[in-house]
């Protein structure tokens, strides 16, 4: 991840807060624009990644309460600030939604299906449900655990960082701004937002982290993206780590471009060596949560 990694310097009061604060803890910080949110990655020593690398081994639990409905003049005019805040962002926000998912996919592994203990039952059905893999009434079969196995697993950040990217226009778009949406998913609820040259909805969100969560669900359930899923699964089988640029061949569905989205999200990830974030992992310390100082 080169120079969009770079911090512009720009000064931010922020909060002070402790490194060596719980990890369960949660500390909001206000930030007058993603030039403050730069500036304090700075500040915690998480910029300059190209002479740093290593730093990717100890990525801070960052996220954003809510994208701002309107965007500062630096945001939109500053390339530079806008990936380097945004590739940060998302580089934290998917592996702690990775966090989540392997620990699900922990326990699914560690299940004997001759002991299930009533929780474990229950904790199999609501999973079912929610990964949309058929439920059995007694206990699930060696099938229906095979394929929750395919669905219930991480994805490679650099994939999901490009696609949210792109989506989102790096978080300018209408949807992003009025419906927390990054990952352009439709929606058939009336809730959703009408897009201008046609009847078709966006799904709506609370929050950044919910689109986050709802896109991984797609991605992990839909019937067109089975073939990542499987690719996925010969990854781990052979014990390799996840490669986004590999998985990304299988996504010529998710936009109507086709291979041309698939070339566009490569092109990406080979461009800004995007690669290595595949690799990185979740430091500890407190989660910070930034907000934007007119956002109450």
């Amino acid at each position: 991840m080169p120079n969009r990694f770079l911090t512009t310097g720009v000064l931010v009061v922020l909060l002070c807060w402790s490194l060596a604060a719980a990890a369960d803890e949660e500390i909001v910080v206000e930030v007058e624009s993603g030039a403050g949110v730069a500036a304090y990655y700075e500040k915690i020593g998480f910029h300059d990644l190209d002479n740093h690398p290593e730093r990717l081994q100890s990525v801070p639990r960052t996220r954003i309460l809510r994208i701002p409905s309107t965007t500062k003049d630096e945001w939109r005019e500053n390339v530079q600030l806008r990936e380097s805040v945004f590739y940060r962002l998302g580089l934290s926000a998917i592996l702690q939604v990775n966090e989540q998912v392997l620990a699900e996919r922990q326990r699914l592994v560690g299940l004997s299906s001759d002991n299930l203990s009533t929780d474990d039952r229950a904790w199999l059905a609501a999973i079912g449900v929610r990964y949309k893999v058929a439920a059995n009434d007694d206990q699930p079969t060696t099938s229906q655990v095979k394929e929750l196995l395919l669905r219930v697993d991480a994805l490679p950040p650099s994939l999901v960082i490009v696609q949210g990217a792109i989506e989102s226009g790096w978080l300018q778009s209408r949807f992003a701004r009025t419906g927390q949406a990054v990952f352009g998913q439709w929606t058939t609820s009336d809730s959703g937002i009408k897009a201008l040259d046609s009847d078709t909805r966006l799904a709506v969100f609370d929050n950044p982290r919910e689109s986050l969560i709802a896109y991984m669900l797609n991605i992990n359930t839909n019937g067109a993206y089975r073939g990542l899923r499987d690719a996925r699964a010969e990854m781990r089988r052979k014990g390799e780590p996840l490669d986004g640029f590999a998985l990304a061949g299988h996504l010529s569905r998710y936009a109507e471009t086709g291979a041309e989205y698939v070339k566009l999200i490569q092109g990406m990830i080979r461009r800004d060596d995007l690669t290595r974030a595949d690799t990185a992992k979740l430091g500890q310390g407190p989660r910070i949560l930034f907000r934007r100082s007119d956002q109450k």
